[in-house]
């Protein structure tokens, strides 16, 4: 039991360090500890796997916050998350995602049984439907624009996004074109375009109020039944799940484009709260795929069954009782943490700040990928300006992982 609690405080650890780190992913990591179950034992190595990808979920929105540096998972929080930094309450922003992956991990705990029932029900049941499921997520994402124009400007950006991605997917291997894609596309385009906000970045406030009970609930409520949802399919994951919570929220959306101190109040408190559910649970409910239908949904839960390949009702347990650990522990040292980066960026300039964020996000994207790497971050960069130029939800620009999925799941 004590190994298992070390390895559990290693995984932890290790979540930190990928959380905070852009561009190193939690899934290269777990990759390498494969090499060391010889040494160690498959066990104690699972339970580090899993408390890192929890731990990692909750890292994650400190550079996708403060330095508009994301991944898949919390792309779509850049720019809410920005607007509540520019109000002096970027700590609340980390706030309410922690709070959001907290009670949506207690949550799905008190029903973990049902799950186990449900969902290998429902995986049966929409299986053969997965490319018409996101279609109509894609067009429904289009459609729910007001006007035509744009309606119509949403509709190019997703097939725009979606020729990069087809493009850069089968260009580069998986890891390398994800990074520098969503950079571009979420990170270094709204970056750009902030650059015309002048003055310096206003003081944060350090003690962040608890949202109220009903929008608390309502963020996790919605967070839960979009990670369920996608967190069972095939191809599907946090990227999806968040995209789904953006069109029941109305977040995301960003009109004028030009004063980022115009937060969109409750929408965005409920979507952050969303966004952070989501990203916990799908962990979660990628384990739980993996026990109940044999299918892992995520690269560590794809680790967890080559170390476990009979993964028993018992090891399951133990995986919960990790994860909720690793929930507990990770959300108690994000607030510690965040709090000394939000102290640190108060009252810098804002220009310059960006422009440095800017100059860090390209070396990363360098040392990481490349020069090729440097060429998809340029032309998702441009695509991603499209959104808030013409006013309408970046969640469009999910196109680049939708769209390879459709043409996959069609036989194109």
């Amino acid at each position: 039991m004590l190994e298992l609690l070390l390895f559990a405080l290693i995984g932890i650890a290790l979540g930190i360090i990928a959380g905070i780190i852009p561009g190193l992913h939690v899934n290269t990591i777990a990759l390498l500890m494969l090499g060391l179950a010889p040494a160690f034992g498959a066990l104690p190595l699972a339970v580090a796997v899993i408390a890192m990808a929890i731990s990692t979920t909750f890292f994650d929105f400190i550079p996708s916050t403060l330095l508009a540096a994301p991944d898949p998972e919390t792309a779509l929080s850049v720019l809410p998350g920005h607007r509540l930094l520019m109000e002096g309450r970027g700590l609340e922003a980390i706030y309410l995602a922690m709070l959001g992956g907290l009670c949506a991990m207690v949550f799905v705990a008190l029903l973990f049984p049902l799950m186990l029932i449900l969902i290998p029900a429902f995986y049966s049941l929409v299986q053969g439907y997965i490319a018409w499921l996101l279609i109509g997520m894609s067009a429904f994402c289009v459609l729910s624009e007001k006007g035509v124009r744009p309606k119509a400007w949403s509709l190019a950006i997703l097939l725009l996004s979606g020729a990069l991605g087809f493009l850069a997917l089968n260009s580069y291997s998986f890891s390398d074109a994800l990074f520098p894609m969503f950079t571009g596309l979420f990170g270094t385009a709204s970056l750009l375009f902030s650059l015309r906000q002048p003055g310096n970045i206003p003081a944060q406030n350090l003690k962040p109020r608890p949202p109220p009970r009903k929008l608390l609930a309502s963020g996790v409520l919605k967070g839960v039944f979009s990670g369920a949802l996608v967190g069972t399919l095939p191809a599907m994951g946090a990227a999806q799940a968040t995209m789904l919570t953006q069109q029941m929220t109305g977040s995301g959306r960003d009109p004028q484009a030009t004063d980022l101190r115009k937060p969109e109040a409750g929408k965005d408190k409920e979507y952050l709260i969303s966004i952070g559910a989501i990203n916990t649970i799908v962990a979660l409910f990628s384990l739980v795929s993996l026990y109940t239908i044999a299918k892992a949904r995520s690269g560590t839960a794809m680790v967890v069954g080559t170390l476990l390949p009979e993964l028993g009702s018992s090891d399951l347990i133990v995986m919960l009782g990790v994860a909720l650990l690793a929930t507990g522990i990770s959300a108690l040292l994000l607030m510690r943490t965040a709090r000394g980066f939000v102290r640190s960026m108060s009252g810098v300039s804002y220009p310059v700040v960006s422009k440095a964020i800017l100059a860090f996000l390209v070396a990363l994207v360098f040392i990481f990928t490349g020069l090729p790497g440097l060429l998809l971050l340029a032309v998702s960069t441009a695509i991603g300006l499209l959104a808030p130029l013409s006013g309408t939800k970046r969640s469009t620009a999910m196109g680049c992982l939708m769209v390879p999925l459709i043409l996959f799941y069609a036989g194109v």
